[in-house]
């Protein structure tokens, strides 16, 4: 089954999502202590950080009203024989209608709030997209392609274009890890929650593995090798120091030093396949005094080069803090940054503060021509969450409004142009 562009600029153009959302809302009463608050975020560009919040809100309300009205066990599953039947019963459920939505909307997120985000910000308009879902009804493909550029934008140059191509992925991994703070602040990771964070979180190395495979086939060509012919073509990077799929997928190979995929696999196999249960509460997290910790390794591209990263989570009664190490070095450039975040910072009746603070030393960026980076600059990002609540509403709803100043500079999910940030929306506690 096919998605294509007319359904979506007609139908399901990123405006008309958050419509569609609030009135999908309306129809699931839902109640919870969660400590998270999901949002319907409004920006200038429909960015990859508006796409990854409202698409987690959308997930939240399509299994929050599955969970009510389609039954997960079948009746009285206390022998061998019948628990095998329901396990095979939602095997299937989760086969040809979970992991269906789930990887959809995480399609949704790495094409029309990926690369689409992209194309807005260089100020393409009446792009379109094509979005299959996957077997038995698909291939699972998708593709981006941009519109008609609007006067007073500059065309894209190389570096633009690597960024264009690595839209994707990023998109993938920032709705990974969005999903990854909602579930620990809340301290309970949902089986959807758990698949959905899979197939968002190993998108990129699923990618790099595939276009391995097809390496020197028909039409092997796709955002991947853009990626790597790009970077090698930019930095004149030549022989046994060009980048290539192969050296990628091996180093991406250490994304999977993660311990939120064994408990999103755990969650899906065994509370929910194997138990018949929702949700994995308590998530394991190493206890250190009065505070929790969970450490992880990931792995992602930049325009200078690819990246590791090592994460660290830190809840402190209902707050959550992390810290994002970030560190890339090719044979041109050596590259650096930091990324704090803090969650429930103040959270009383009336609002709730976040925090996001970002530090970075990399090559500088010249978006006003083609020329290469080959200076370094240091720069970075403040912003600040406040979902206020001036009177009492259904789930704690309030206003959301995010602020804040980025210099120039790669950050995943923003634009890479200096300016202020503002968006706005509606957040609720789901």
């Amino acid at each position: 089954m096919k998605f294509k562009s007319e359904l979506w600029n007609k139908c399901v153009h990123p405006c008309l999502l958050k419509g569609l959302l609030v009135i999908s809302l309306g129809f699931v009463s839902i109640t919870s202590s969660a400590q998270s608050y999901s949002t319907l975020v409004f920006d200038k560009h429909q960015s990859q950080y508006a796409g990854a919040n409202d698409l987690i809100t959308l997930h939240h309300a399509l299994y929050s009203f599955q969970d009510r009205y389609i039954p997960d066990t079948l009746k009285r599953e206390n022998t061998f024989l019948r628990k095998s039947v329901g396990f095979g019963y939602r095997a299937v459920r989760l086969w040809l209608l979970d992991a269906q939505a789930d990887e959809l909307i995480a399609l949704v997120q790495h094409e029309a709030f990926g690369h689409g985000a992209r194309f807005r910000e260089y100020g393409y308009i009446k792009n379109s997209f094509n979005l299959n879902l996957f077997f038995p009804f698909g291939n699972g493909s998708g593709f981006a392609h941009s519109g008609t550029q609007l006067p007073g934008y500059h065309f894209p140059t190389q570096l633009d274009n690597i960024v264009i191509s690595i839209g994707g992925v990023d998109a993938q991994i920032l709705l990974a890890n969005t999903v990854v703070s909602q579930a620990l602040l809340d301290d309970t990771l949902h089986y959807r929650q758990g698949l959905l964070y899979l197939l968002s979180q190993n998108n990129q190395f699923a990618y790099l593995a595939r276009t391995y495979e097809r390496i020197g086939k028909k039409n092997s060509g796709n955002d991947m090798t853009a990626y790597v012919n790009g970077i090698n073509f930019l930095y004149g990077l030549q022989g046994d120091q060009q980048y290539t799929i192969r050296k990628q997928l091996t180093a991406d190979l250490v994304s999977f030093i993660n311990p939120f995929q064994l408990y999103a696999a755990y969650s899906i196999l065994y509370t929910y396949g194997i138990k018949g249960q929702k949700q994995l509460n308590k998530i394991p997290m190493i206890r250190i005094g009065k505070v929790r910790y969970l450490p992880a390794v990931n792995y992602s591209f930049t325009p200078f080069g690819s990246q590791y990263h090592f994460m660290n989570y830190v809840r402190y009664r209902h707050m959550l803090f992390s810290g994002d190490l970030m560190a890339g070095k090719t044979p041109v450039h050596s590259f650096y940054g930091f990324s704090a975040k803090g969650f429930n910072v103040i959270d009383v009746k009336a609002m709730t503060l976040n925090l996001h603070l970002d530090l970075w030393e990399q090559p500088e960026l010249h978006l006003e021509n083609s020329l290469k980076p080959t200076t370094h600059a240091i720069g970075g990002a403040l912003k600040a969450d406040l979902l206020v609540r001036p009177v009492s509403l259904p789930n704690k709803a309030g206003l959301f409004i995010q602020a804040g100043y980025k210099t120039r500079g790669y950050l995943m999910g923003e634009a890479l142009d200096r300016g202020f940030i503002l968006r706005g929306g509606i957040g609720m506690h789901l």
